[in-house]
């Protein structure tokens, strides 16, 4: 999205924003037709699409993953210039690469991006949804003037890499993808799955502890997992840091930097809105039931955040299109309950078990969103925890 200063005006006039129910949006170039928009800023946080490394007519940039990272980093301040933001005024970023071995390479240049204190970051290793690139980058983002602070316990260690543990920008904190290590000295905390889950949980109560927030504060959490094998005896751990309430949560199989075998994202809100779990009825009418490692949905005044759903049945073994078709109307009841609809959706996840199978789950989506589609971040990952799940979905919607 590297442009000339008179395709830039053209772009502005064409692609900007536009305000519809209290939203902005920032529309796809000209021409191109993703189903889903660049950027869409709503109460206060401007959301922002997976950005890969392309150009304004959509082609790859060719060559290894500093060029590429240049292009998705020049691609990230159109978007947030467009929504009336920086990188600068970046809370999270979710940093998704094809190689291991690009992340050293990658620091380098992301350091680079950032002028005061950069966001938190999420970095997962996964596969591509566009053959050839080696890198996606997503943001959240405050527009410009809007305060954010980093937050570091108390004899905390600062990271040696370019990100914070967590930035509090308002209500809302955004934290980085923990992984098993001393808070002290950056270090490694190695043992099994169940010692590392402990270690990330332990670190994150002291991060919200530092923002003067608690567990219960905690509306979303990410797993990934170097193996979904682990998923159990994770969660054996995770579950006990709640009595009941436990915040919205996606899991996968997709690997964290290092040799770590689990890496834990959450954000929490603290503010006069109160918290709410969402739990819908089940298809037949019957009182739907919370399960016993994440909520539903949870909802924070205008903000909605919906567990990562599935949509397996019998006879959509294998069919991408038509799971996830049928994931994202099984989001429809946790929206009604809690008064929204498909239209407040503002942000998805989703994370595929087969790229090749890309456009099939675009088929899929786009009906879905027939207008003003939310923004997306889409990654290959190697296994769902639903038995025979391709397709898993998160989404935000804020009304």
């Amino acid at each position: 999205m590297r442009m000339s200063r008179i395709a830039v005006i053209v772009v502005c006039l064409v692609a900007g924003l536009s305000a519809q129910t209290a939203k902005q949006f920032v529309h796809p170039l000209p021409g191109q037709t993703p189903p889903y928009n660049l950027g869409i800023k709503a109460d206060g946080v401007i959301y922002v699409s997976g950005q890969l490394p392309t150009d304004e007519k959509n082609n790859l940039v060719q060559g290894d993953i500093t060029a590429q990272a240049k292009q998705v980093f020049d691609n990230l301040r159109y978007v947030l210039q467009q929504a009336g933001s920086s990188l600068d005024n970046a809370v999270h970023a979710t940093v998704m690469l094809q190689n291991a071995a690009d992340f050293p390479a990658l620091d380098q240049i992301y350091r680079q991006q950032f002028k005061g204190e950069p966001p938190a970051r999420t970095t997962i290793i996964g596969t591509m949804v566009r053959a050839g690139a080696l890198l996606e980058i997503q943001v959240t983002a405050v527009p410009n003037g809007v305060q954010r602070k980093a937050i570091l316990p108390a004899g905390w260690m600062k990271p040696t890499s370019p990100y914070n543990y967590a930035i509090q920008a308002g209500d809302t904190l955004y934290m980085s993808g923990l992984v098993s290590r001393s808070s002290k000295d950056n270090s490694q905390v190695t043992g099994e799955i169940g010692v590392q889950t402990k270690t990330i949980m332990d670190n994150a109560g002291e991060i919200l502890k530092a923002a003067g927030m608690s567990y219960g504060d905690l509306a979303t959490g990410h797993v990934a997992l170097r193996s979904m094998d682990n998923f159990q005896p994770m969660n054996d751990v995770y579950r006990t840091y709640w009595e009941k309430d436990r915040p919205a949560r996606v899991s996968c199989q997709a690997a964290p930097p290092g040799t770590f075998d689990v890496e834990i994202t959450f954000m929490a809100i603290k503010g006069s809105s109160p918290r709410e779990v969402i739990v819908p009825n089940r298809a037949d009418g019957t009182p739907g039931q919370a399960g016993p490692n994440f909520s539903p949905a949870i909802k924070v005044g205008n903000r909605l955040f919906i567990s990562g759903g599935t949509g397996t049945t019998p006879q959509n073994a294998g069919d991408m299109k038509a799971q996830t078709t049928e994931t994202l109307n099984r989001f429809g009841p946790a929206l009604k309950a809690a008064g929204f609809d498909y239209k407040d959706i503002v942000s998805s996840e989703v994370l595929i078990t087969d790229v090749t199978k890309f456009n099939d789950m675009n088929d899929g989506y786009r009906p879905i969103f027939p207008t003003e589609p939310p923004v997306r971040a889409t990654v290959g990952i190697g296994r769902l925890a639903g038995q025979g799940a391709i397709v898993e979905i998160m989404v935000t919607a804020v009304k």
